[in-house]
Parts: structure tokens; sequence; C-alpha cells
């Protein structure tokens, strides 16, 4: 994504699996729209995937021509974490942390909706606290494909019918609707069920949800108090900015 005159004004995605080779095609859009290289006053990268990492960071290079900044080797997020070892959490878990404390200040709760659910609560004075991880429809799907090879296919369908947006009846009457209302359930309910944990221990807080399935999980009535899309993006640009103020 791009961040210009106070807002984000270009957004798209890359496959991971077409990372290696992103580099062109990504400098490509940038110029369709309107973005030059020599213009940027800055490129920034947050993975969760570290695998992956290497890659990103190339193609960034290769579309900008510019030295790339990694949150946790270049760029420090400065979130309090009160983990028992803070090494073990996430990149991107603490940009999107960074980003809710931009956005709306603290106490807050963080549920990121992706492969995986991941919760994270910051209390009153703004630390991270502790959270939670939760199979995400992704990992519940693969997961009902490998344990039950002969739902592999109508599971798959089941998302996507999810996904569509066209809804399900509150009864299935077919196997992909029986898997489409289960995985509804299981996300709704991991939501809701990971607020209140979340709650009891900091109290009343606003939730924010972010990730691929944040707008779904909204639909499919999980509590939520507002949907921020690149919550992950902001942080990492506070964080970015913040760096290069110093």
């Amino acid at each position: 994504a791009v961040y210009t005159d106070g807002r984000w004004s270009v957004e798209g995605r890359i496959d991971a699996e077409a990372l290696p080779d992103a580099g062109t095609e990504l400098a490509g859009a940038l110029g369709l729209a309107g973005f030059h290289p020599a213009n940027c006053a800055g490129v920034a990268l947050v993975s969760s995937r570290p695998v992956q990492a290497a890659e990103a960071e190339s193609a960034l290079a290769k579309a900008t021509g510019q030295d790339v900044l990694l949150l946790g080797r270049d760029l420090q997020a400065e979130v309090i974490v009160a983990y028992e070892d803070p090494t073990e959490i996430g990149q991107d878990r603490l940009a999107a942390a960074e980003g809710a404390l931009s956005l709306t200040g603290a106490p807050a709760i963080v549920l990121t909706l992706g492969t995986c659910v991941t919760a994270q609560s910051l209390d009153p004075d703004g630390r991270l606290i502790g959270g939670a991880i939760a199979a995400g429809l992704e990992a519940q799907v693969a997961g009902i494909g490998a344990s039950v090879p002969h739902l592999r296919n109508p599971v798959e369908s089941a998302l996507a019918l999810l996904r569509s947006g066209d809804g399900v009846p509150p009864i299935g009457r077919s196997t992909v609707e029986n898997l489409a209302l289960g995985l509804a359930a299981s996300l709704r309910g991991t939501m809701n069920a990971l607020v209140a944990s979340m709650r009891e221990e900091i109290g009343e807080a606003p939730v924010i949800a972010t990730g691929g399935d944040a707008e779904l999980a909204a639909r499919l009535g999980a509590i939520f108090d507002r949907v921020e899309s690149r919550l992950v993006l902001e942080g990492l640009r506070v964080v970015d900015e913040r760096t290069r103020e110093c």
C-alpha cells in the first residue's frame, strides 16, 4: 500500500507464491498509479512469515530502488509487551497493537482474522498484556480437508459460499451448507468468546477487528466496535515515521 498526503491512496495484494517475481509487477502497478520511486520517502515491511520476508523485501527493493526497513530488524515497535518471553510475539501483532494505540488509544482489544485468529489485549496503560491464538477459517478448512479427505472439496465450497456474501439458511440442506453453517458458528463463537475473555482481564475496551475475514465475521454477528482493514499497515506506518523523525 502507498501512504501519501495523509491517507492510504493505493493498495493491492500479491499472492505469496508470486513474490519471487513480484518486483517488476509492483513497479508497473506503482507507475500506473502515478507514483515514481524517486519520490518515495521510504519503504517499510512487516512480515508474519519470516521465511517469506526475504522474498517480499527483495520485491519491494526492486520495485522502488530503495532499502527496505523491516519491522523487528530495522524498525522497533515501542509497545510494552508483558509476555513471559516478549520475543515470542509476531511482528504483525506488534504492528496491529501500534495501529490500535494510534487510532483509539488504550485500553483496546485487537482481533486479527486471517489463517489463524489472534487476539491481543492492551491495558489502560497501553501495555500488550497478552492474547490468544485460535484457528481461523483457512486453518479450519485445511484441517477438515486433511482429516476428512472426502470433505475437502465441499468445505472449500462452503468457505467460498460464506465469503460470497450470499448468506446461508438457518439449517443446512446440503453438505456444503452444513459445513458453511459450522464454519460460520465457529468463527462467530470464537470471536465472541475471545472478546469476553479479554474484557474479563482489562475491563470494557473498544474491539478493533482486522484481517481478511474481519468484514465476514462482522456480517456473521461477531462483536466488534470497528473494522480497520489496514490496522497492521497503520501500525507499521506509525513506527516507520517515528523512527525517521528520531
